[in-house]
């Protein structure tokens, strides 16, 4: 009897982990988007991304490392597809993004509480050094290019903060909800405090590599996406991240 219930359930299990195709993803580490907690990973776009494509019948494999490295590896077809990229006309160009986003990014500026500078518009960094994240593109076109302040790349966040505390930069440039996570995790949040004006926002997309078969994923994984945003499940992951819009 259990030879016969043996054979009747094997080509269930196969067929189950024939669809579980494996689909390789890069990022870098962004609470609470995606990050390492523990040997494990976490993060709002992590589980929404391996929920929605585990619906679609794929197996995520996930890697972490700097983002340049992570935009590289993506385009030239090691990696599948990139978590949580903003576009922009060149990035369009380079791989295919869904056309329903994950998340909205704020972009604010941090500072130290011993070392506030005035900030209303850009202009009022003239003359200093800010810190922004080498390799992201943040979705406002002056701060971008202004001439009249510096921008000056790091390798992370923790990177940015670091060095915002050494003195070596005025400000930070960075996403809002990973600042503060970061904040709380660098026991900093006495010592660093961000403007309230926000200086770029943006939709974040799961984009991925050049191939039409990725092209017909991106197309499937937007609807799936979508439908997916009115579910309780979704909301239920909002929550577990203290997040309750997007």
């Amino acid at each position: 009897m259990k030879a016969k219930l043996w054979l009747f359930l094997f080509p269930l299990l196969m067929c189950r982990c024939a669809l579980a195709e494996p689909l390789d993803i890069v990022s870098e580490a962004w609470p609470p988007y995606i990050y390492e907690d523990r040997g494990q990973l976490r993060g709002v776009d992590y589980e929404v991304t391996n929920r929605v494509l585990s619906q679609l019948g794929y197996q995520a494999r996930w890697r972490l490392m700097p983002w340049r490295r992570a935009l590289y590896n993506t385009s030239i077809g090691r990696a599948d597809a990139i978590l949580d990229i903003s576009p922009n006309p060149q990035r369009r160009q380079e791989y295919i993004f869904s056309s329903e986003p994950l998340s909205i990014s704020e972009s604010v500026l941090f500072y130290r509480k011993d070392r506030p500078h005035r900030f209303t518009e850009l202009h009022d960094l003239k003359g200093l050094k800010i810190g922004v994240s080498a390799g992201y593109v943040y979705g406002n076109p002056e701060f971008m290019s202004a001439d009249y302040f510096s921008r000056e790349p790091t390798a992370s966040a923790q990177a940015c903060l670091s060095m915002l505390m050494l003195g070596r930069i005025d400000m930070v440039m960075m996403n809002k909800r990973a600042g503060l996570f970061t904040l709380r995790q660098l026991a900093l949040e006495d010592k660093i405090d961000h403007h309230p004006l926000v200086v770029s926002s943006g939709p974040l997309f799961l984009a991925f590599h050049q191939t039409p078969e990725l092209r017909q994923l991106s197309e499937r994984f937007s609807t799936a996406l979508s439908t997916f945003k009115g579910s309780n499940e979704y909301l239920q992951i909002l929550q577990r991240y203290g997040l309750s819009e997007r």
